[in-house]
């Protein structure tokens, strides 16, 4: 980095315009954390966060450590909210977070929601902190056009601004990759014994925001190694430097390893050592990989694979709750998952299913800015990002993209592969020197690609978890493409409560969410009733009555994932045009009398080709 760039990003405070960003995208994110009701996750992280604080206990919700939702819901505690409780099954199989989100929502209704804004509210300083390090390390690279324009990125992006307004733990998870990052970056240009012991915790809290960073015990090093080895044979031909990277690099191992160990002290003091060092072999394992038997089966099988291995009397240094997390996420992932994407269900998935999502689900004028940014570094030196740097931001994601592309059993989610996000921020920023240069043209389109990104993210606001960009045609046609939480995850259950408030003429209404844990009842929706499917009992089906109407007249209130089901018994409803969108999550269908005979119609002919 020049010298003209340390001196414009000496300051260590972000100027007034990336603050004023900050802001805007803490109203964006705050409105959205206002209105949208619980997606699929926070509905087990809330209550599982509060049992956590009550009993010192962290069996409710294994498959992920839990900082994040204790954090969120520290603030919920003084409420003194009613989560009622009956313990947590001996076979880890049952998922006891679901139980307390039903009974949480059962018991407390609507008031359930305004804990969730809390909760949601009070998980901003993850942002704030993901946000800051995004401006210092872009600023530091390329300067105070840079930083801006870094910020300004993160502020309208929609896929940042629909995560980090909730609980999940897959925003607060990539903020704290990227902190954890640049501060491996910081010391790796400085290893002493402080820095050390600051990367250590920093990793260690990473950590204990998502399992899957658990990954950075393989990454950190892998980077240093790689990092150092670059280094060592940059200085092949300098006899002195040579010797003194030797020298150091003994130093340095240590003071590694030390900092490694810190990242997993503070992992076992968050669970309070409960079950820490356990032997490999005193586990009952149900994954397959763990298994690793012929006879595995998904719902009745135990076993180690170590436990005949001199591995197994090796002791565990990760908490039991975690390695039974661990275990039983895996187990979820060998079991047949049936993915869905572009119109089509398989159960062993694609290759390139991230790929794609990523770039449908990112605005147009962020692949221009990238594009600018790629095609400059090869013609501008001052826009390269330094070599180092390029391997601290560029191999995450490499890995991380790599490892859940070959995982096609995961199709189903983007925010897996999140946390490449905010690093892409930071590989995008450098398109902004162009502020800086007396490339008109190029000001022009970097001009025209901001203000492309900014009003296709608000276009749909504060719909912003269901943004889908223009190449095809935005969210309106996503479910064509793609369901679950890249489009649907609940989060527009709220909007159908104030829809049902603002027509009340429009009765009975028939409401259908996929999200079963939250009742639409319980939650203040008017409903008579679930939308009944083609597989409806005919004689005492939710909706049938004395005269055997199983398709009343009236509105049905439905929602995509719900129509995309893969036994498709709700494709009666998706092949029809509907009337109005709640949403991008809800679609409302009126059903009058003639339709109600024409669904039921083709209901006796589903039934009797089923069981032909």
């Amino acid at each position: 980095m020049n010298a003209a760039v340390q001196t414009a990003t000496s300051d260590r405070f972000p100027p007034k315009i990336v603050i004023g960003l900050i802001a805007i995208h803490f109203f964006l994110v705050g409105w959205c954390a206002f209105r949208n009701s619980f997606s699929w996750t926070e509905t087990g992280l809330l209550p599982a966060g509060i049992l956590d604080w009550r009993y010192a206990s962290f069996d409710v919700f294994r498959v992920n450590p839990p900082l994040v939702r204790m954090w969120a819901s520290l603030p919920v505690l003084a409420f003194d909210p009613d989560i009622p409780f009956k313990g947590v099954s001996v076979d880890p199989r049952r998922r006891a977070e679901w139980d307390v989100a039903r009974s949480m929502i059962d018991t407390n209704g609507q008031t359930a929601w305004m804990w969730l804004t809390v909760a949601r509210l009070w998980c901003l300083p993850f942002v704030w902190a993901g946000m800051w390090v995004a401006w210092r390390w872009s600023s530091q690279l390329f300067g105070r056009s840079a930083g801006i324009g870094c910020i300004l990125l993160w502020t309208f992006s929609p896929l940042m601004i629909g995560y980090d307004c909730l609980i999940s733990g897959d925003a607060q998870a990539a903020c704290m990759g990227l902190v954890t990052l640049y501060v491996f970056r910081q010391w790796v240009g400085d290893v002493r014994l402080e820095t050390s012991y600051i990367l250590g915790t920093i990793a260690g809290l990473t950590v204990l925001t998502k399992t899957s960073w658990m990954a950075l015990l393989g990454l950190l090093p892998l980077l240093w190694v790689l990092i150092r080895i670059s280094e060592f044979f940059g200085a092949w031909y300098s006899g002195q430097q040579r010797r003194i990277a030797v020298r150091g690099m003994i130093r340095e191992t240590g003071l590694a390893i030390g900092s490694m160990g810190v990242c997993l002290l503070v992992i076992n003091l968050a669970y309070g050592f409960d079950g820490s060092f356990k032997r490999l072999d005193s586990f009952e394992f149900i994954s397959k990989a763990l298994t690793a038997d012929e006879g595995w089966q998904t719902n009745n099988y135990f076993g180690n694979r170590f436990a005949d291995s001199w591995l197994g009397l090796l002791p565990v240094p990760l908490p039991e709750d975690m390695v039974i997390g661990m275990d039983l996420q895996k187990w979820d992932f060998d079991r047949e998952r049936w993915s869905y994407f572009q119109g089509e269900w398989r159960n062993h998935g694609w290759w390139y299913y991230y790929l794609y999502a990523l770039a449908v689900k990112a605005p147009l004028g962020f692949w221009l800015l990238l594009l600018m940014a790629v095609v400059s570094s090869v013609h501008k030196k001052l826009w390269r990002t330094p070599w180092r740097d390029l391997i601290i931001l560029l191999l995450p994601i490499v890995i991380i993209l790599s490892a859940a592309s070959a995982e096609t059993g995961l199709n189903r989610h983007v925010r897996y592969v999140l946390p490449i996000v905010p690093l892409s921020f930071v590989l995008v920023s450098p398109a902004f020197l162009c502020f800086d240069s007396n490339a008109k043209w190029m000001r022009r389109i970097a001009t025209l690609s901001i203000a492309w990104l900014i009003c296709s993210s608000l276009w749909i606001y504060p719909h912003s978890h269901s943004y889908f960009n223009e190449l095809i045609s935005g969210p309106l046609q996503a479910s064509d493409h793609f369901n679950a939480s890249n489009l649907d995850w609940g989060q527009d259950l709220q909007y159908v409560k104030t829809w049902c408030e603002q027509h009340p003429d429009r009765r009975p209404v028939f409401v259908k969410s996929y999200l079963h844990l939250v009742d639409p009842a319980a939650v203040g929706i008017p409903r008579n009733g679930g939308v009944p499917s083609m597989q409806t009992n005919r004689w005492n089906g939710p909706a049938a009555n004395a005269d055997n109407q199983r398709f009343p007249p009236g509105w049905y209130i439905i929602d995509n994932e719900s129509l995309l089901r893969q036994q498709g018994d709700y494709l009666y409803l998706r092949n029809s045009p509907h009337d109005e969108q709640i949403g991008y999550g809800f679609r409302v269908y009126e059903v009058t009398p003639a339709k109600a005979a024409t669904f039921q119609t083709q209901q006796e002919l589903y039934w009797a080709n089923s069981h032909h």
